[in-house]
C-alpha cells in the first residue's frame, strides 16, 4: 500500500480529444521488490496457521513452489496488477514550482476559478479504497 514507485500523467498533444499517456510505473522503485517478496511470504504465513486448515487448498498462485526471491521477483513481472485507484497526478505546491498544478488551497495553477478537490491533489495514498473521499471531495459546497 505504500509503493514508492512513480508514475507520470502527460499529455499527448494539445488537442483535448486525445488520450493522455498514462505510464504507472510499478515496481520501479528497488525497495517495492522487498516489500512484494515479504508480502507473498507473510501471506503463506498466515495461512499457514492452524485456524485456516479447515478451508485451505493448494497455494494457486505463485504456487508452493515459488519460494526463492528470484522465482518470486519471475510471478511478480508477470502477474503483477493493481486494485488501487490512482491518486496524487496534480502535484500540490507553491506557484512558484514548475511541477505544481494546484496551490495549498487548491486553486488550479495558471486559471482563474477552478480548484481541484479530488483524490488527484492527494499527495499519497490512503489505505482505504479512493472511492470515499474522491466522493466527498465532489460533494463539498453543494
Amino acid at each position: 500500500m505504500r509503493s514508492k514507485s512513480r508514475g507520470t500523467v502527460r499529455l499527448r498533444s494539445a488537442d483535448p480529444r486525445d488520450p493522455p499517456r498514462i505510464l504507472f510505473n510499478y515496481m520501479s522503485y528497488p525497495h517495492d521488490w522487498i516489500e512484494m517478496r515479504a508480502c507473498v511470504r507473510l501471506t503463506r504465513e498466515i495461512f499457514a496457521q492452524a485456524a485456516f486448515a479447515p478451508y485451505r487448498g493448494r497455494e494457486i498462485q505463485p504456487g508452493a513452489d515459488v519460494t526463492s526471491d528470484q522465482a518470486i521477483d519471475a510471478f511478480v513481472r508477470q502477474q503483477v496488477e493493481s486494485a488501487y485507484h490512482p491518486c496524487g497526478t496534480c502535484r500540490m505546491g507553491d506557484r512558484a514550482d514548475p511541477l505544481a498544478v494546484v496551490d495549498p488551497s487548491t486553486r488550479a495553477i495558471g486559471l482563474e476559478g477552478l480548484h481541484v478537490v479530488d483524490s488527484s491533489i492527494m499527495p499519497s495514498i490512503t489505505t482505504g479504497n479512493l472511492n470515499a473521499p474522491h466522493h466527498h471531495a465532489g460533494r463539498k459546497g453543494r
